[in-house]
Order: structure tokens, then C-alpha cells, then sequence
């Protein structure tokens, strides 16, 4: 008597092609999923992105390291062990492996059946969302910049990381047709799944349908809504992160993500996005962009993947719309706007960690941090300033690494 192997589906990506909803639908509806025999392996997703870490061996700092050790197979014994329907994996930078890299994961699950999924968006959608994203992670190239480095670095293989940020970040998560190429060497053809991002104007749960008939599961399962949203930013708002990175410098994940990342960037700064300019595409990126929509689709149509939804939704057309004939920088007084904001949010995070180290008893450590001058007086000296916006900047990083102390001080006496 044999027992049938299991059916493992793992959704490797490509980023911002509506990953952090699929996953926020798969989570909030975890019981009612089992109850149809389809398991989303860990506790929480988060165990999920500390196997892909490890998976990757996405290892070099040590608090990533010390988390993510042992993560991938722990999940991957959950997900063979699974005497169920199938288990769904869903971690968007898996599509940065290699060949060697996806070789390795499929041979970890050698014994299950393994359907990978790869979501794609048009590319003239995607680039301004993946700029503001690496805005908010550390980046520091301007949208101009970027844009013109995806350009270039599109396609350009193992040279795209001499061509700037937007390049080698192109290269590795949105870069469709090495995707493709690389998991079609592990999987058959009747394996592969493509899902395409309905476009704007769809209703919502358009995609989760997609998605659901690729596991064969019926969608209505799926009662519970998806809390909240991805956060993203407006232009104006990327760009004075981009700025504030690059005087910061290169931070650890541990101090950059709590203080920057989650609370900055996507608590504070996100809330603006609305009243807020998008970063738009000038003439020449909007062109790439259908280029690659083209390359994309000749991409997927010689996989002989199945595909979900229509390859319509990467439209090969320039749109007839006017364009920018360049891209500029965000308005000053914009980006001074967004600083404002920045500093209200900030002082809000001083006074909340400060209150957190008096509970722990920490008096002498606030004693030690001394006085500092107002919002009020720290925002005159930005009007009088030669360069507004390069005031506001250092000012900015400068509350931000007093935030950051206080958070290494909190971790310090909490033991």
C-alpha cells in the first residue's frame, strides 16, 4: 500500500505583484483553510519569511542569522508531515533565488509534489511601487535615478550590479523571464503557475480567485478580509526617506526596521499618501515598461506555464496619455511637508520610549540624553536655512538615531 506524496504550493513572488494581500488573506482565514485540508505552514507568517531567509542563506547580519537558523526545515518537515490537500508557502523574494538556490529548495521537498506560483503585474504599475519599497528599506537612490538604472540594468544579467540600485533590485525581483527560467529547470511545465494582477479598476478579490483556482480551492472559503493594507508612500514622502538614508547611513536591520521601516515609513509617513503626488513615469520608462510587458509575455508563453487571469493585464501599448518628458525631483516645499510630519511622529516616539525606559527604571539613562530644542524652534531653523530640506534632513536623523538609542537602551534593561 502506498501513501500519496504531498502537494506543497509555493508562491515565490515577484514582489509588489500583490503578494502582501494574498498573504494577508491566507492568514486571517488559516482555520478555515485547514478545515478544507489546505495548511499555511507556522505559526505566524513571519516563521514563513524566517525560512526563506534561511532557505537563501540571507545570513550576513547577525540578527537575521540567529533568527532564521534551522527556520527552512522545520517548515519543511511541517509541510511533508501535512496528510492534508496541499500546503501553501508564500514568501516573495524567494523569486531572488538562483538556480543552485532553487535546486536546493525543491530537493528539500523532493518528497512532495511542487507547484511553484509566481505573480506578475505590468511593469509600468510595479516600478514606482518597488522604488517606494526601497525607499523605505534603506534605499537612497532618487526615482529619477532608479528608474533610469532599471533601465538600464534590465535584462543585463550578472552586470546589472555595476548599474546602480534600480538595476540590481530589478534584476532580482522583477526580472520575470530569469524567474521563469530559473524554476522551470526544477518543475515541469504542468507545475508552473502564473497569476496575473488584475488591473486597477478590478474588483478586489480578483486576484484571490486567481490565486485559488491555482490551488483548487474554492475561493468562498476565504470569509475573513484581509487586515488593513500594504503600506506605501507618496513621492514626496519616499523621497525624504531616501534622503534620510543616505545620511544615516548603512544600519543594522534590528535598529533600522522598528524605528524607520515599520514606524517612520509605514505608521507615520504612509498615513500622507493619499494628499500625496505619485511617483510617475516619464516617456521613456513608460515605453520600457511596455517593452518588458512584451518580454515578459513571450517570457511566459514559451514556458508553457499554466496561466491564471490574461496576459492582457501586461499591456504591450504605450499609452496614448502624455507623459513626462522627464522626471523631475519633488517639490521642496513638498518634501518639507513630509519633514514636518516626520518630526511630529518622531517626537511622538521619543515620548513613548522615554516613558517605557522610566517604567523600567531607567531616570539616569533619560538624564544622560540631555535637552533638545523644540519642534517649534527645530522647524524656524529650517526656514532660515540656506538648504530647507538638507536642514530638515540632518535634523530628522539626528532624532532618529535618539530614537534608535532608546530602543538599544529599552532592549538593555528589559534583560
Amino acid at each position: 500500500m502506498t501513501t500519496a506524496s504531498p502537494t506543497v504550493f509555493l508562491h515565490i513572488g515577484a514582489m509588489k505583484t500583490g503578494t502582501t494581500y494574498l498573504q494577508q488573506v491566507l492568514t486571517q482565514n488559516k482555520d478555515a483553510l485547514a478545515a478544507r485540508g489546505f495548511l499555511f505552514p507556522g505559526a505566524t507568517w513571519n516563521d514563513q519569511v524566517r525560512a526563506a531567509h534561511d532557505a537563501l542563506g540571507h545570513h550576513r547580519e547577525s540578527g537575521v542569522r540567529s533568527q532564521a537558523e534551522g527556520a527552512w526545515s522545520a517548515l519543511a518537515d511541517e509541510m511533508l508531515a501535512f496528510d492534508g490537500a496541499a500546503s501553501i508557502f508564500s514568501v516573495e523574494f524567494l523569486s531572488f533565488a538562483g538556480p543552485a538556490a532553487a535546486r536546493r529548495l525543491v530537493n528539500d521537498l523532493e518528497a512532495a509534489e511542487i507547484h511553484v506560483v509566481v505573480t506578475v503585474r505590468d511593469t509600468s504599475e510595479v516600478l514606482p511601487a518597488l522604488w517606494q519599497t526601497h525607499c523605505a528599506n534603506g534605499g537612497t537612490a532618487s526615482w529619477p535615478a532608479f528608474a533610469r538604472s532599471s533601465r538600464l540594468g534590465a535584462g543585463s544579467g550578472p552586470a546589472a550590479a555595476l548599474l546602480g540600485q534600480g538595476a540590481r533590485l530589478f534584476r532580482r525581483a522583477l526580472d520575470v523571464p530569469r524567474i521563469i527560467e530559473v524554476w522551470r529547470t526544477v518543475v515541469p511545465p504542468e507545475r508552473l503557475h502564473v497569476v496575473t494582477v488584475p488591473p486597477p479598476g478590478s474588483p478586489r478579490d480578483l486576484l484571490w480567485r486567481r490565486f485559488a483556482s491555482v490551488l483548487g480551492l474554492d475561493p468562498a472559503v476565504a470569509t475573513n478580509p484581509p487586515e488593513g493594507h500594504n503600506p506605501s508612500l507618496g513621492y514626496p514622502s519616499a523621497d525624504l526617506m531616501r534622503r534620510l538614508n543616505a545620511e544615516l547611513g548603512r544600519l543594522p536591520r534590528e535598529e533600522y526596521n522598528p524605528t524607520l521601516k515599520h514606524y517612520l515609513a509605514e505608521e507615520v509617513l504612509a498615513e500622507r499618501a493619499g494628499a500625496e503626488s505619485r511617483a510617475q513615469l516619464d516617456t521613456r520608462t513608460h515605453e520600457f515598461a511596455v517593452r518588458w510587458n512584451q518580454r515578459t509575455r513571450t517570457a511566459l508563453e514559451a514556458s508553457g506555464a499554466n496561466i491564471a487571469g490574461d496576459l492582457g493585464d501586461l499591456p504591450v501599448r504605450a499609452s496614448a496619455d502624455p507623459a513626462l518628458s522627464a522626471i523631475p525631483l519633488p517639490e521642496a516645499p513638498d518634501v518639507l511637508d513630509a519633514a514636518d510630519t516626520a518630526l511630529e511622529g518622531m517626537e511622538r516616539l521619543l515620548r513613548r520610549r522615554s516613558r517605557r525606559i522610566r517604567n523600567l527604571g531607567g531616570e539616569k539613562v533619560l538624564a544622560q540624553t540631555g535637552r533638545r530644542q523644540s519642534a517649534t524652534q527645530v522647524r524656524r531653523a529650517w526656514e532660515s536655512a540656506a538648504d530647507p530640506v538638507k536642514t530638515a534632513v540632518a535634523d530628522l536623523a539626528q532624532t532618529c538615531r535618539l530614537a534608535i538609542s532608546l530602543q538599544q537602551q529599552i532592549r538593555q534593561l528589559r534583560g
